[in-house]
């Protein structure tokens, strides 16, 4: 028995070199470089370069961003675009806290259901619902005809800043009730007990207990509906109007005159723009840090009175009902086989469908390989990323973070024309081409890869990949029998928020697409500017549906509803 303790490891197994890491490393550094770095530099200095050049010292202008001090169309669009920012963000947080709060305390029915259905606005093509709109409360709308005969209301015009708050509101409010509802549900409720038996009545514990610990969340997701609000393109290109905000100026530039270089000094705005109102969100979060989960495994207990439940269920019900409202109108406007201008459809049938599946197949199967050839790609390198930044200690790991993370914070249509600027000429010339929306697809969602790995990995204990090692295993070995098999769920998760995000993408997708790859967001755009409305609702009803079973399918492998996936 001594002898065998004093036995030592071979020396091949001591001192094998193990390479594996290094190569995972220079993968990271040049992908992280070629696709993110480099693309977002060459876009900020060709925004100082004149029209058609490229930057070099000797050309350096700023005759791109003098437009914003001498066109009024310039100004404009930028005001437009941080009061649409900020009213979308204060509307959808205003409406989403108490949404969330009644479904975390309150005892209303179907809960699973409500937090299911609240995720089917941020999966539906943005085009089509928007249109929905113009449907409902447009002059010839069908809400707008009966209110204007039955109350002598008259509505807003729908296009201009009404229509484009509107549909933006109803369609990302679900970011700050996902965050809002799951931290409210994990609050220790002794925080709140204790405020009661000190005597504060249950308004005071709701002021001074219960919103405040929802703040850090509500930020959270308000931060989340800021970047999509700037960067939203589809609802201000269809209810818009004649008004301009910076992603449709983009667009107007590239697709009216390929001017790259006033579209890219447009993007650097954006991107300003957004990162001063995300360090102020910053700012404002970091002066409120609590720890709101205790060692207790009891929730709050939920307040069963009958008016608050009639109160909950009244708010959280029509609010659902509102938001998925243009998803319903989509369906029927489907299956609209004549509508000549009156208030309701003729003739109603099948033929939209069978219209379009003659049609829609390239585009759903363009957007079906390109949204998993990306996942792939994220799944990829966002685990191998994820997972060296959470067990391996190295100088500038915060970098690694930082750069990762980039995209998430940059909207959609800036990441667009920063590829479009990048690789439309020289060496690598990428315009046209399905790899170009390939990319641009995985920079703006590798981080909820990345993301998902990181948090997998922290509730693994690091003996385990240990005694893998001590038994001999390479990195790379361990990885793939030991690390991997524990994470795959998360990993699973990212991915199917990844592939059904990216199947009726438009923002990034606009300034990528070329006539052999259009996708299916693509395609409903086409169809609504050539006002084939019925045959661009079949083609949304027909995504929202493969994007649902794709959803559900994936769910039931993995165990988890699509509120736990999306929060």
């Amino acid at each position: 028995m001594s002898e065998l303790a004093g036995t030592p490891m071979p020396p091949a197994t001591r001192r094998r070199l193990n390479i594996a890491p290094y190569v995972a490393g220079g993968v990271t550094i040049f992908v992280l470089v070629a696709f993110l770095l480099y693309p977002i530099g060459t876009t900020m200095l060709n925004s100082f370069a004149p029209a058609g050049e490229a930057f070099n010292v000797l050309n350096a202008t700023l005759e791109n961003f003098s437009r914003f001090f001498t066109s009024s169309m310039y100004q404009q669009a930028l005001l437009n675009t941080i009061f649409i920012g900020v009213m979308v963000t204060v509307l959808a947080t205003a409406v989403a806290v108490p949404a969330a709060y009644f479904v975390a305390r309150v005892q209303i029915p179907f809960k699973p259901l409500i937090l299911s259905l609240s995720i089917i606005p941020l999966i539906s093509p943005p085009f089509i619902g928007a249109y929905s709109w113009v449907v409902l409360f447009g002059r010839s709308g069908i809400v707008s005809q009966y209110l204007n005969q039955w109350f002598g209301i008259q509505m807003p015009p729908v296009y201009g800043y009404f229509g484009v708050i509107l549909s933006m509101v109803l369609s990302n409010f679900t970011y700050v009730f996902l965050f809002v509802q799951g931290a409210l549900t994990a609050v220790d409720p002794h925080l709140e007990e204790s405020a009661r038996v000190m005597g504060a009545s249950r308004w005071r514990v709701l002021r001074t207990v219960v919103l405040p610990l929802a703040i850090p969340p509500m930020l959270a997701g308000a931060m989340i509906v800021l970047i999509e609000a700037l960067g939203e393109f589809g609802a201000p290109a269809v209810l818009g109007g004649e008004m301009y905000v910076l992603s449709t100026l983009m667009y107007f530039q590239i697709h009216g005159f390929f001017n790259l270089n006033a579209a890219s000094a447009i993007a650097l705005v954006n991107v300003l723009i957004t990162l001063g109102a995300i360090l102020f969100l910053i700012r404002v979060n970091k002066k409120r840090r609590f720890v709101t989960v205790g060692s207790t495994t009891r929730r709050a207990a939920l307040q069963t009175g009958r008016g608050i439940r009639i109160v909950a269920n009244c708010y959280v019900w029509g609010l659902l009902a509102l938001a998925l409202l243009p998803q319903l109108v989509v369906v029927f406007t489907s299956f609209a086989e004549k509508w000549p201008g009156t208030l309701w459809p003729t003739q109603y049938g099948w033929g939209n469908y069978q219209y379009v599946f003659s049609r829609v197949v390239e585009p759903l199967q363009n957007s079906l390989i390109l949204a998993a050839v990306a996942t792939v790609a994220c799944v990829i390198f966002g685990t191998l990323t994820g997972y060296v930044a959470e067990r391996k200690t190295f100088f500038g790991k915060w970098a690694l973070d930082l750069t990762i993370m980039l995209p998430f914070i940059l909207p959609g249509i800036v990441t667009g024309v920063a590829l479009l600027v990048t690789y439309n000429s020289g060496p690598i010339a990428l315009t046209g081409t399905a790899l170009i929306i390939v990319i641009g697809y995985f920079v703006r969602r590798i981080a909820y890869i990345y993301r998902s790995v990181v948090a997998a990995v922290t509730q693994i204990d690091l003996k385990m990949e240990e005694a893998s090692t001590v038994a001999g295993a390479t990195w790379g070995t361990t990885m793939r029998k030991v690390t991997i098999p524990l994470i795959a769920p998360g990993i699973l998760a990212g991915a199917i928020i990844v592939f059904t995000t990216l199947i009726s993408e438009m923002s990034t997708t606009v300034m990528l697409y070329s006539a052999r790859w259009k996708t299916i967001s693509i395609a409903i755009y086409e169809r609504l500017e050539t006002q084939e409305i019925s045959a661009a609702a079949a083609i949304g009803s027909i995504t929202i549906l493969v994007t649902l079973i794709l959803v559900l399918t994936a769910t039931r492998v993995i165990g988890k509803s699509m509120s736990e996936l999306f929060s």
